[in-house]
């Protein structure tokens, strides 16, 4: 198996400088198209991922589903998110026992469930078992901890599109079984794909090229930037504190085509802040709320973004 996927790293690796060398010979002619505005030069480039494509200009995520709703990145969270018509819901996914991707942001049960202990501890069957929903009220009580796959099927009969985060670390086999999954499924222009980890990304990077990836980071520098140049992500996610700090690095990576996303954001002032920086997509807990804000800001944002431009991230 590691050979086969020793091969398969290596051709895909080979495609992926191939679309991207590509993709980066076209930028300075956006850059040249786009005229003073770098950000519609970025967005633009960024269309090649579908799953990332946004017309209204900054993207609106819906946070581990409608998690203000029902209890967080559970099926009945997704389905109230789906059903609010939102532009892309988030997830988190971590590994069980067995290796079965689940809805779970922490790596422990403790929080969001009557069980305790790490979820890589427990096997699928263990999970499926527990409680996920009374912790956020008595109306979810019994509410099931879903498998990555359930939510999948359940986001296919929609529109809306979605930012799955790989929680912990993965082996080469694990991300390929997800990625074969996705592909089954037909999700390379619905889903992109995120992690804290450089490793994920790049072993995404090697076997799914076709899928958007972001770079989630807790740290912001010329080390962290040139990591995004060099893995080609299609966007930098970090808190906005964080990506204020250094706010000519976000500059440069948008001049060359890399994105930005930052969370969470629940009220006006932020959101605005937000679209003064530039930023394609942000995720918050009140997407209805957000988008109602973003269409009556509509003449804000067409300033920023370029009017008619389709912003992405």
């Amino acid at each position: 198996m590691r050979a086969v996927l020793t091969a398969v790293r290596g051709a895909r690796r080979r495609l992926d400088l191939r679309s991207a060398t590509l993709a980066w010979i076209l930028v300075p002619m956006l850059l040249v198209t786009a005229g003073a505005n770098p950000h519609s030069a970025a967005a633009s480039v960024m269309q090649v991922h579908g799953a990332l494509r946004n017309p209204e200009g900054m993207g609106i995520v819906s946070h581990r589903g409608a998690a203000a709703l029902a209890p967080e990145n559970t099926l009945a969270a997704m389905r109230i998110a789906l059903e609010q018509g939102v532009e892309f819901v988030e997830t988190d996914v971590h590994l069980t026992a067995d290796g079965v991707p689940v809805l779970m942001h922490d790596p422990t049960l403790d929080r969001t469930t009557n069980g305790t202990g790490p979820v890589a501890a427990r096997t699928f069957a263990e999970v499926r078992a527990l409680d996920a929903g009374s912790w956020f009220s008595r109306e979810y009580a019994g509410e099931p901890v879903p498998a990555l796959e359930e939510f999948v099927g359940l986001l296919a009969r929609s529109t809306t599109r979605a930012l799955v985060e790989l929680k912990g670390e993965w082996s080469d086999a694990e991300i390929v079984r997800v990625v074969e999954m996705l592909r089954r499924r037909h999700m390379v222009h619905r889903i992109a794909l995120q992690s804290f980890e450089p490793e994920t990304l790049e072993m995404l990077g090697a076997v799914a090229p076709e899928f958007a990836r972001i770079l989630l980071t807790r740290e912001w520098d010329d080390r962290v930037a040139e990591q995004a140049r060099e893995m080609r992500v299609s966007a930098v996610g970090a808190r906005p504190k964080l990506l204020d700090r250094r706010p000519e690095l976000l500059a440069e990576l948008q001049r060359v085509g890399i994105g930005a996303l930052v969370y969470t954001l629940n009220d006006e002032r932020r959101w605005e802040r937000a679209a003064e920086s530039g930023i394609d997509l942000v995720v918050t807990d009140d997407p209805v709320r957000f988008a109602a804000w973003r269409g009556g800001a509509s003449e804000v944002t067409n300033d920023i973004f370029g009017a008619g431009v389709g912003g992405c991230c």
